[in-house]
């Protein structure tokens, strides 16, 4: 009996899971789901009455769902919101929560690069795990006093942002993580900042612009939207 058949239907099992669709979870009360697990949308997922899960596809779906819930979220798919029909017609209006999916109070700033962390106003800021802060303002034209600290005010540390340079790595200057408060000061004006942590096991920018819109920030996620184009 030739091995071909059995060869190709085995290439073809192997392709089909590699290529299975799986949701990242974004957050989840009651039930026992860290951030950023990769479930197979194709396999039920059971949540109890009271248990609430906010999952992102790998194409950027955003689908909230509560118990009591007992099948696979993909058949659920359609109901999600999509990340960038969302962000696109983005209009912030007096600091309101857009499509209900976009947290966050503050303007959208156009920021050059996704991963920069927006000094000049209070609000949600997304650091991809590992990764070294790096803050930007977006008036470079003079030099400013730069100032970081934890919300208890533990440590304090300083640095002098020069005229011309939009951007200030920390490195050796303060240890940023995500999921923490900050309060940053640039020539003693006073922003508070809440830094998320954005998964280094995501699978591709479309998942994380979804991440970063649903934790609130706006203006990195459009800017990710934009390296996709």
């Amino acid at each position: 009996m030739s091995k071909f058949p059995i060869l190709v239907a085995a290439l073809l099992l192997s392709c089909a899971s590699a290529s299975a669709a799986q949701f990242y979870v974004s957050s989840a009360q009651g039930i026992g789901l860290r951030p950023g697990t990769a479930l197979d949308a194709s396999k039920p997922l059971v949540l109890k009455q009271g248990q609430h899960v906010t999952l992102i596809s790998d194409t950027g779906v955003t689908l909230t769902l509560d118990g009591p819930y007992d099948k696979p979220p993909a058949e659920d798919k359609s109901q999600g919101v999509d990340v960038a029909a969302t962000l696109n017609g983005l209009v912030t209006q007096q600091g309101r929560r857009v499509a209900g999916v976009v947290r966050g109070g503050g303007s959208v700033a156009n920021l050059p690069d996704p991963w920069l962390l927006d000094a000049s106003q209070s609000g949600n800021v997304c650091l991809l795990d590992g990764q070294e802060a790096v803050f930007w303002r977006p008036q470079a034209t003079s030099a400013t006093a730069f100032a970081i600290m934890p919300a208890d005010r533990s440590w304090k540390a300083q640095a002098p942002w020069a005229a011309g340079a939009d951007r200030l790595a920390i490195t050796g200057l303060a240890s940023v993580h995500g999921n923490a408060v900050y309060f940053v000061s640039l020539n003693g004006t006073e922003s508070a900042i809440t830094v998320n942590a954005v998964p280094a096991g995501l699978a591709n920018d479309r998942v994380r612009a979804a991440w970063m819109a649903d934790k609130g920030c706006q203006s990195q996620a459009k800017a990710m939207l934009r390296t996709l184009q």
